[in-house]
C-alpha cells in the first residue's frame, strides 16, 4: 500500500495533460474551419468554370451546327444539279440515238431507191445530192459570216499625235539622253562654262603644238572631251598686204557619262517626283526647248517622254545617234530642230 502512494506522487500531473488535448483541439478546429473556407472557394470557382465552360461549349456547338447545316444545304443543291445534269443527259443520248436511226432508216431507203435506178438516172441522183450538200454549206456559212458581221469588233484606240514642224531652236536649250532604257541629264551648259576656263588656262600649248585635246570633269556624271586646233588664217592689212597667223579653234568635243547605264531608269524618270520631273519643274516653259539625244531600241519610250515633255508645256527636239556614237558637237555641226 505504501508502494502505489508513493509511485501515485511521482506521476506528472493532470493538468499538464488536459492543456495539451485542449490545444490539439483547437488546432483542429481551425482546420476544420480553413478546410471549409476553402472547398467553399473551392466549389463556387468551379460552378462559375463550369457555367463559362458550359456556354462557350454551347455557343461553339452552334455555330459548329449551323455550319454544318449550311454544308448539307449546299451538298443537297449540288445532288439535285448533278441529278438534273444526269437526266438530262439521259435524254439528250435518248433523242441522239433516235436521231442516229431515223438517218440510217433514210439513208438505207436512198441506198435502197438509188439501187433500183439506171446508171444515168444514179449518176444524176450523185449530182443532185452533191449540189443539195454543197448549197446546205453555202447556206451554213452565210448565215455565219452574217452572225459576224452583226457583232461589235472591239474598238482599237489610235493615238494621234500632231505633224511636227522643224524650226531651228532659239533660246534655252536643256539636253536629255535616252540610252539603255534610262533617262540621264546632261549638264551641257556647265561642261562648256568649265571648258571655256579650262581653254583659257591651257591655250599656250598650241604654240608647240597643233592640236591640243582635254577632258573635263566629271559634272553630274559626265565627263567633257574637247579638242582644239590651231588654224592658219590670212588678213590683208590696210595697206593691201596679206599676213598669215595661226588662230586657235575649236573643232569638237563629246559628252561622255561616267558609267553605262546613265541616269534613271526610263520608267521611273517618267513618273512625278523623279530626278527629271524635278528637274523640269526648275525651268521656265517658255522659250525652253528640251533636246532628247536618242539610240536605236529606244522609241516607245522616245513616244513616252515626248508626250510627258510635251505637256509640261516644253518644245522639243530629237537627236537620234547611231550605236556607240557619243553624243557630241562641232563647229561644222548642225542646229537642233524643235518639233
Amino acid at each position: 500500500m505504501k508502494r502505489v502512494e508513493i509511485e501515485a506522487d511521482q506521476m506528472p500531473g493532470q493538468d499538464s495533460f488536459l492543456d495539451v488535448i485542449t490545444n490539439i483541439v483547437g488546432i483542429l478546429i481551425l482546420l476544420v474551419l480553413v478546410v471549409g473556407l476553402r472547398s467553399s472557394h473551392a466549389v463556387h470557382d468551379s460552378a462559375i468554370s463550369e457555367t463559362l465552360a458550359s456556354y462557350d461549349g454551347n455557343e461553339v456547338l452552334h455555330k459548329a451546327y449551323t455550319s454544318a447545316m449550311n454544308s448539307e444545304k449546299k451538298v443537297h443543291e449540288l445532288v439535285h444539279r448533278v441529278g438534273g445534269l444526269r437526266q438530262e443527259t439521259i435524254i439528250r443520248e435518248q433523242e441522239r440515238l433516235c436521231l442516229n436511226t431515223v438517218v440510217a432508216g433514210a439513208e438505207q431507203e436512198i441506198a435502197d431507191r438509188r439501187a433500183k435506178l439506171s446508171a444515168t438516172d444514179q449518176r444524176d441522183f450523185d449530182l443532185r445530192r452533191e449540189l443539195a450538200a454543197a448549197q446546205s454549206k453555202l447556206d451554213d456559212l452565210t448565215r455565219e459570216q452574217i452572225a459576224l458581221i452583226s457583232q461589235d469588233e472591239p474598238s482599237e484606240s489610235i493615238e494621234c499625235e500632231p505633224t511636227p514642224l522643224a524650226k531651228v531652236v532659239t533660246g534655252k536649250q536643256v539636253h536629255v539622253m535616252l540610252s539603255n532604257d534610262h533617262v540621264a541629264i546632261i549638264p551641257f551648259d556647265e561642261l562648256l562654262d568649265q571648258a571655256k576656263q579650262d581653254v583659257n588656262e591651257n591655250v599656250w600649248r598650241l604654240r608647240q603644238q597643233d592640236e591640243m585635246e582635254r577632258t573635263i570633269g566629271p559634272i553630274d556624271g559626265f565627263r567633257l572631251r574637247y579638242w582644239f586646233v590651231k588654224t592658219e588664217v590670212n588678213a590683208r592689212t590696210p595697206a593691201g598686204a596679206v599676213v598669215t597667223g595661226s588662230l586657235p579653234q575649236f573643232s569638237h568635243c563629246y559628252f561622255l557619262p561616267v558609267t553605262t547605264p546613265a541616269g534613271e531608269p526610263a520608267a521611273e524618270a517618267m513618273q512625278p517626283g523623279s530626278e527629271l520631273s524635278q528637274f523640269l519643274q526648275r525651268l521656265r516653259p517658255d522659250g525652253t526647248t528640251v533636246t532628247i539625244w536618242t539610240y536605236p531600241g529606244n522609241y516607245d519610250r522616245l513616244r513616252e517622254l515626248k508626250r510627258i515633255i510635251r505637256d509640261l508645256g516644253f518644245q522639243i527636239a530629237v537627236r537620234p545617234l547611231p550605236p556607240g556614237v557619243p553624243i557630241g558637237a562641232s563647229r561644222h555641226g548642225t542646229d537642233s530642230l524643235a518639233e
